[in-house]
């Protein structure tokens, strides 16, 4: 009798939701490490996590472990790489990720390096391993491996300068590209527009790439502009599907505003409030009871 043959598969919820045109949103950590904010991801009902080494001091083996928590749970791990170095992308594909996000992308030359340094055979020279995390550490066979892995996990070069924007339909076309991240405040700076989100510079750009993507039929994202809910609404409904929407460090920072704001408001409070004997004086407190003793 014949062994039934095994069926594998890549669990990626943030690629199936963007491939079906569904907005989404993703976490961004690059001080938060622990396996803890994979889990806090997931319970917040967040289907990706961009893990972002470009700006971090994220060793690869920190990257790696949160990339396993993330697959563990149902997260899917998007890795922004330091750099385009091959031993970058294989690397962090090798760990388990399920998009790796490759910055400051300027010509077709390099996005083609690229795609070759990312993907297997026949589409690129990837070196071969096995055991692969977002495989669940199963050994499975090169060629099926190879393939599913170039079709399920996702390549995508950021543009981040007005050249590159006027590339964005060539990058779209090649094969093994997987989609785009527009990288927002380097672009701005680039154009002679920093920060200044509503220059029509900056929003035709945007328009344009997004445009180019849905020509294509390949997912855009839209970096640096979490808080202009206004804009990402804007350019979903013209098509893109996801975008940084969240950060640690900028989302710890507010709750730790917000908490300090609301106890130097009742501390203004409590001082009116009380007594002037209770009141400290040069320092200290000079609260007395009726004994005169405090």
């Amino acid at each position: 009798m014949m062994k039934p043959e095994t069926t594998y598969n890549v669990s990626n919820p943030w690629r199936d939701r963007i491939l079906a045109g569904q907005v989404c949103a993703v976490m961004s950590v690059k001080f938060a490490f622990g396996n803890e904010i994979a889990m806090m991801t997931k319970m917040a009902g967040i289907e990706g996590m961009f893990i972002d080494m470009e700006h971090s001091m994220f060793t690869t083996r920190e990257v790696s472990q949160l990339v396993t928590a993330c697959n563990y749970v149902g997260v899917s791990p998007i890795v922004r790489i330091p750099s385009k170095a091959h031993w970058h992308l294989s690397r962090i594909l090798d760990a388990g990720a399920a998009a790796v996000v490759i910055p400051h992308c300027e010509t077709i030359a390099q996005v083609k390096e690229i795609v070759l340094d990312a993907k297997y055979a026949p589409l690129g020279r990837r070196g071969t391993t096995n055991n692969i995390g977002i495989l669940g550490f199963q050994s499975v066979p090169t060629l099926v491996q190879n393939d599913l892995l170039n079709r399920e996990t996702m390549v995508i070069p950021m543009i981040e300068t007005p050249g590159a924007v006027e590339l964005a339909d060539e990058f779209l076309a090649i094969d093994g590209v997987d989609g785009i991240l527009i990288g927002s405040n380097d672009l701005c700076t680039d154009l002679g527009v920093p920060g200044q989100y509503d220059n029509a510079l900056y929003q035709d750009a945007v328009t344009k790439i997004v445009q180019a993507g849905v020509k294509a039929g390949k997912p855009i994202g839209i970096g640096g502009i979490g808080g202009r809910l206004d804009l990402l609404e804007k350019w979903f409904a013209m098509g893109a599907t996801w975008s940084l929407s969240g950060a640690d460090g900028s989302m710890i920072q507010a709750g730790m505003q917000k908490l300090g704001k609301v106890y130097t408001e009742i501390n203004d409070r409590v001082q009116q409030q009380r007594p002037i004997s209770r009141k400290a004086v040069n320092g200290v407190d000079r609260g007395t009871t009726e004994a005169g003793v405090q």
